[in-house]
């Protein structure tokens, strides 16, 4: 599927491949071509229409940093690992963008909130006319940046819940009350962990590709996103410190649980104990 942004739009419109002088024209005045899932004949297309070479799925997934961040000509090819929903455990997939003075280009093949967001100007973003390619790949990297943090802020609101009942249970054994079940806890924080894992490496991601972008579209880049480039880089540092926060949080809570558990069996081989002498005895 093609999407594109055009000159003071504030939203992806999707397209139908056509070739047509009018469609190569459209799409060469686009600011933003957003490629989802696309097919082999439509990325030969965009190749051809702006002069740039799409990467492949399989060229995307390069774990190497020089793999993942260079330079071809007057383009910046970039990618990032963005959370994706589309699986039970929310997992990253990779994600590509090319930066030219002119175009941005992005290629995915899983959908992000990054990009939901732009589908439609109700979404709150109406009031952005995107003018310059970097002004567009600055949105999609500040919307990918919020995310994470609201994601992580939600996994902690998580924790601080999950604290509560994990001590709470401690009392509950010592009364005999009943309790919700220490293993499940285990697995609930494992699965919180996991995210957090997720959010880290994404976080990674996109802290060598903001300097690398900055470094390298300077001579071009619209001063007045200078900034704003910028704040985005100090905002990825505080994330990372925050899901390193998290982590130690999870680890306390792991570690706490797996004692209760501990505890919980102890007591009960004491009372299988007792049980078995009294049988002997009696």
């Amino acid at each position: 599927m093609i999407q594109i942004l055009l000159p003071g739009e504030s939203s992806l419109s999707k397209v139908e491949l056509q070739d047509t002088k009018n469609f190569r024209d459209q799409l060469g005045r686009a600011r933003w071509v957003d490629l989802f899932d696309p097919e082999p004949h439509e990325e030969k297309f965009l190749e051809e229409v702006l002069k740039l070479d799409i990467p492949s799925h399989e060229e995307m997934t390069e774990i190497s940093e020089s793999s993942r961040l260079f330079v071809e000509g007057d383009a910046l090819y970039l990618s990032c690992w963005l959370l994706c929903y589309e699986t039970a455990i929310p997992q990253n997939a990779s994600i590509s963008f090319i930066i030219t003075p002119k175009h941005f280009i992005s290629i995915r093949y899983s959908d992000h909130h990054a990009f939901r967001i732009f589908r439609s100007a109700q979404k709150g973003i109406q009031h952005h006319r995107f003018r310059s390619s970097d002004g567009a790949l600055l949105e999609v990297l500040e919307a990918a940046v919020g995310h994470i943090a609201s994601t992580l802020r939600l996994i902690e609101q998580d924790l601080n819940s999950l604290s509560l009942v994990i001590f709470g249970e401690q009392k509950k054994q010592k009364t005999g009350a009943p309790n919700m079940g220490l293993k499940r806890i285990v697995q609930r924080l494992g699965k919180r962990n996991s995210l957090v894992a997720n959010l880290r490496e994404s976080a990674v991601s996109l802290s060598a590709l903001t300097p690398f972008l900055i470094e390298n579209v300077r001579d071009w880049m619209n001063p007045d996103l200078k900034l704003r480039f910028e704040i985005l880089v100090k905002d990825i540092e505080s994330l990372r410190e925050y899901d390193g926060q998290l982590t130690s949080e999870i680890g306390f809570l792991l570690d706490s649980t797996v004692g209760l558990i501990g505890y919980e069996q102890n007591q009960t081989m004491k009372f299988l104990s007792v049980a078995a002498l009294l049988v002997v005895f009696v």
